[in-house]
């Protein structure tokens, strides 16, 4: 059924062509991309998404968006590696498959908006919208736009990083998750974009997700580089508050990885006497519970199951080092009026007002953790945080509607200054 949209459809609007990755909502990214593509559809909107892999996500067809998939070889696939590392580079089927399909779609009216590339449509999907004299909107769902390992983020020393990307000293630096020589190919990959692509000077609009992203990013990027902020939707229904002061997990939601927290957290708990519960999964599950052995260990779960976990949690706690943009989390827990507890320096500290609506412990400290977990003892500050975070969220929701007005805003605003 087709659904009234939040805000006038702009006049000169005919088309919309997502670019992502997957066409399954694989990620937080993904799920952003392809929701957006549906309530855009449901709007009214004619879309495409064009996407790699080859499993498209049920609610897609549900919703009329017509897909179009391109073969493509996901760098974190062991099998493939070499294959999809030289082809993440500069895939040429994408970045054909793309002008074709933009060669017959309606201009003016038509806006490519691309959200992810990296895995395996490359910074070819760029070159082929603005060779059609498409407009480009893309989404800044990380730190890749300017950052070879798109985190802005020293992996080794488990530090932000202070280096101004692509200098001199930036690709000197071993700052990879995985080694040197994958520092180099991801070096490769940013000239791709910044240099073969020149994407930084080709896209029409940006939009970061989150006021503290668009600060990092803003002294990063060309000057005069056309930035938005509009916040990622988040897909939460409104169940009232829980009752987090009954309750007494202590939960982690996330990738179990030494960006994430995931090892501080097991210690700040065990110094506490605490049995925190980790949803998610990742190389660092067995040292989670070799420093924690109260500690559970999930899996993933479904939306369901998450949903279930957090209402019966006591808080959540967030304790990555690395910056982040948005981080999903955080506002899905006040929603439910559960209080977060976060790590300082980071997007999710950004949402957070310390001490009202959750608390914010020193990046990177074990010991202040653990005494931000101590202070979760106090029913209620607890009872007092879950109903601060609960109406602030609901005052003023990020969700579907709100997001889909601002996008609808972005388009309307890029094709007239066509």
């Amino acid at each position: 059924m087709q659904t009234r949209p939040p805000a006038p459809l702009p006049p000169t609007l005919h088309h919309v062509v997502i670019v992502n990755d997957r066409a399954v909502p694989k990620g937080g990214a993904s799920a952003v991309a392809l929701q957006s593509a549906a309530a855009l559809s449901r709007a009214g909107v004619a879309v495409t998404l064009f996407a790699g892999g080859t499993a498209i996500w049920d609610e897609l067809t549900a919703a009329g968006v017509q897909v179009e998939l391109v073969e493509t070889d996901e760098i974190g696939d062991e099998s493939v590696r070499g294959k999809a590392a030289f082809r993440a580079l500069w895939n040429r089927d994408a970045e054909r498959r793309l002008a074709t399909l933009l060669a017959r779609l309606p201009r003016p009216g038509t806006i490519v908006h691309i959200h992810s590339w990296s895995k395996g449509l490359s910074p070819s999907v760029f070159a082929a919208a603005h060779k059609a004299g498409v407009p480009i909107v893309a989404t800044l769902h990380d730190y890749g736009f300017v950052c070879p390992n798109a985190g802005l983020h020293d992996f080794p020393t488990g530090r932000p990083c202070e280096l101004r990307p692509m200098t001199s000293a930036c690709l000197m630096r071993n700052c990879d998750s995985r080694s040197r020589l994958h520092k180099i190919w991801r070096i490769a990959r940013q000239l791709s974009l910044e240099q073969v692509a020149r994407a930084p000077r080709i896209v029409d609009r940006l939009v970061s997700v989150t006021d503290y992203a668009a600060g990092i990013y803003r002294p990063l990027l060309p000057t005069g580089s056309p930035l938005t902020v509009l916040a990622n939707p988040i897909d939460v229904t409104d169940a009232g508050p829980a009752n987090p002061a009954a309750n007494a997990d202590i939960l982690f939601i996330g990738r179990l990885s030494r960006e994430k927290g995931t090892l501080i957290l097991a210690e700040a708990a065990a110094s506490q006497g605490l049995a925190p519960v980790f949803v998610g999964e990742g190389e660092l599950a067995g040292e989670v519970l070799a420093r924690c052995p109260q500690a559970t260990v999930t899996g993933w779960l479904d939306r369901a199951g998450v949903t279930a976990r957090l209402r019966n949690a006591r808080a959540v706690v967030l304790p990555a080092t690395w910056r982040e943009t948005q981080g999903m989390v955080v506002p899905e827990a006040l929603a439910n009026g559960v209080p977060v507890v976060v790590s300082s320096g980071t997007a999710p500290a950004s949402a957070v007002r310390d001490g009202e609506t959750g608390l914010i412990f020193a990046n990177g400290d074990a010991d202040d953790l653990a005494r931000k977990l101590a202070m979760l003892a106090d029913d209620d500050l607890v009872r007092r945080m879950g109903h601060a975070g609960y109406d602030g969220y609901w005052s003023a929701p990020t969700d579907m509607e709100r997001h889909l007005s601002g996008l609808l805003s972005i388009y309307g605003e890029v094709l007239a200054s066509r």
